[in-house]
């Protein structure tokens, strides 16, 4: 992941780094437990718009009200980036900001857990932070996972949704096995079962980092499995493009992320409390988005 891997011949339809950067989220508390939610985010343009952030945060659900405690570490860590960060990063160091910023809540959290003696007390994340090529001209997202919430990428002009995390959980290892479809995988029993938390990292090299070139427009979301658990694969590029088209602002000519945000949540909440879904499962719902504008 050395920043040579971005030293290459500019193509002309990359994305001007001129064009600001834009992020909205959303959260939703379970109906199970109305009065908190375990579910975090980060939404923020960092560098005057040159750059941005966003992340779904999930408590483990086992952990209850401390695991939003844990979830809220790991938020305010990425957060604090907003002030450290003077000029857009490279790749690597990204990645570096990245690794710190949530590796550095592995210790707070194990304290957590000693305190309340529960080990299931933990979180997971999934963040996406944009960089530049050393010469300034091409953007790319970082993604970097720990655990099971996801980042998407959508583009709107063919409607593709492309998942870019790879889950840390017991149903993700059978579909690699090729043990169960990612269909069953759906809809299996034991879809919320994680092996790898923030609480449970040895290094900053057990996070998993992803990175993608921005092309004009694309829009990223990280969301939590309280999405990822009710919307089917299928109806998720459905789901989303609806959500952008009801979204989009003619005369501004781009959509509005706090309505994409709120609808799609909402769509997962209306999964959640319909009578119809067999696989619906209550929980908290995180979406932050991020568009990367077309060149102006």
């Amino acid at each position: 992941m050395a920043d040579q891997f971005i030293e290459q011949p500019m193509a002309e339809a990359l994305v001007s780094v001129r064009a600001p950067i834009e992020t909205a989220s959303k959260i939703m508390a379970s109906p199970d437990h109305p009065q908190y939610t375990a579910d975090k985010a980060v939404a923020k343009e960092l560098v005057g718009g040159r750059s941005g952030l966003i992340a779904a945060i999930d408590g483990v659900g086992s952990g209850g009200q401390i695991s939003a405690q844990a979830a809220e570490i790991v938020q305010q860590n990425l957060g604090g980036l907003e002030t450290q960060l003077a000029t857009p990063t490279t790749i690597n160091q990204g990645v570096t900001h990245l690794k710190n910023s949530i590796f550095g809540g592995t210790a707070q959290i194990r304290e957590l857990q000693r305190a309340g003696g529960n080990s299931d007390v933990d979180t997971t994340v999934s963040a996406g932070m944009v960089c530049e090529s050393p010469d300034g001209k091409r953007r790319f997202l970082v993604s970097a996972n720990v655990g099971d919430s996801r980042i998407y990428r959508y583009r709107p002009n063919s409607g593709a949704v492309d998942q870019l995390t790879v889950d840390h959980s017991l149903v993700q290892s059978l579909v690699s096995a090729g043990m169960v479809s990612p269909d069953e995988a759906f809809t299996h029993p034991q879809r919320n079962i994680v092996y790898r938390t923030i609480g449970s990292l040895k290094t900053p090299n057990d996070i998993d980092f992803r990175v993608t070139e921005i092309q004009d427009g694309d829009i990223f979301l990280a969301v939590s499995d309280g999405v990822s658990d009710n919307i089917t694969p299928q109806g998720l590029p459905v789901a989303v493009h609806s959500e952008f088209q009801a979204a989009y602002d003619p005369i501004q000519k781009k959509p509005n992320l706090k309505k994409l945000a709120s609808g799609l949540a909402q769509r997962a909440r209306n999964i959640q409390t319909g009578t119809q879904a067999v696989h619906a499962k209550p929980d908290d719902i995180c979406v932050a988005v991020l568009r990367a504008p077309r060149a102006k």
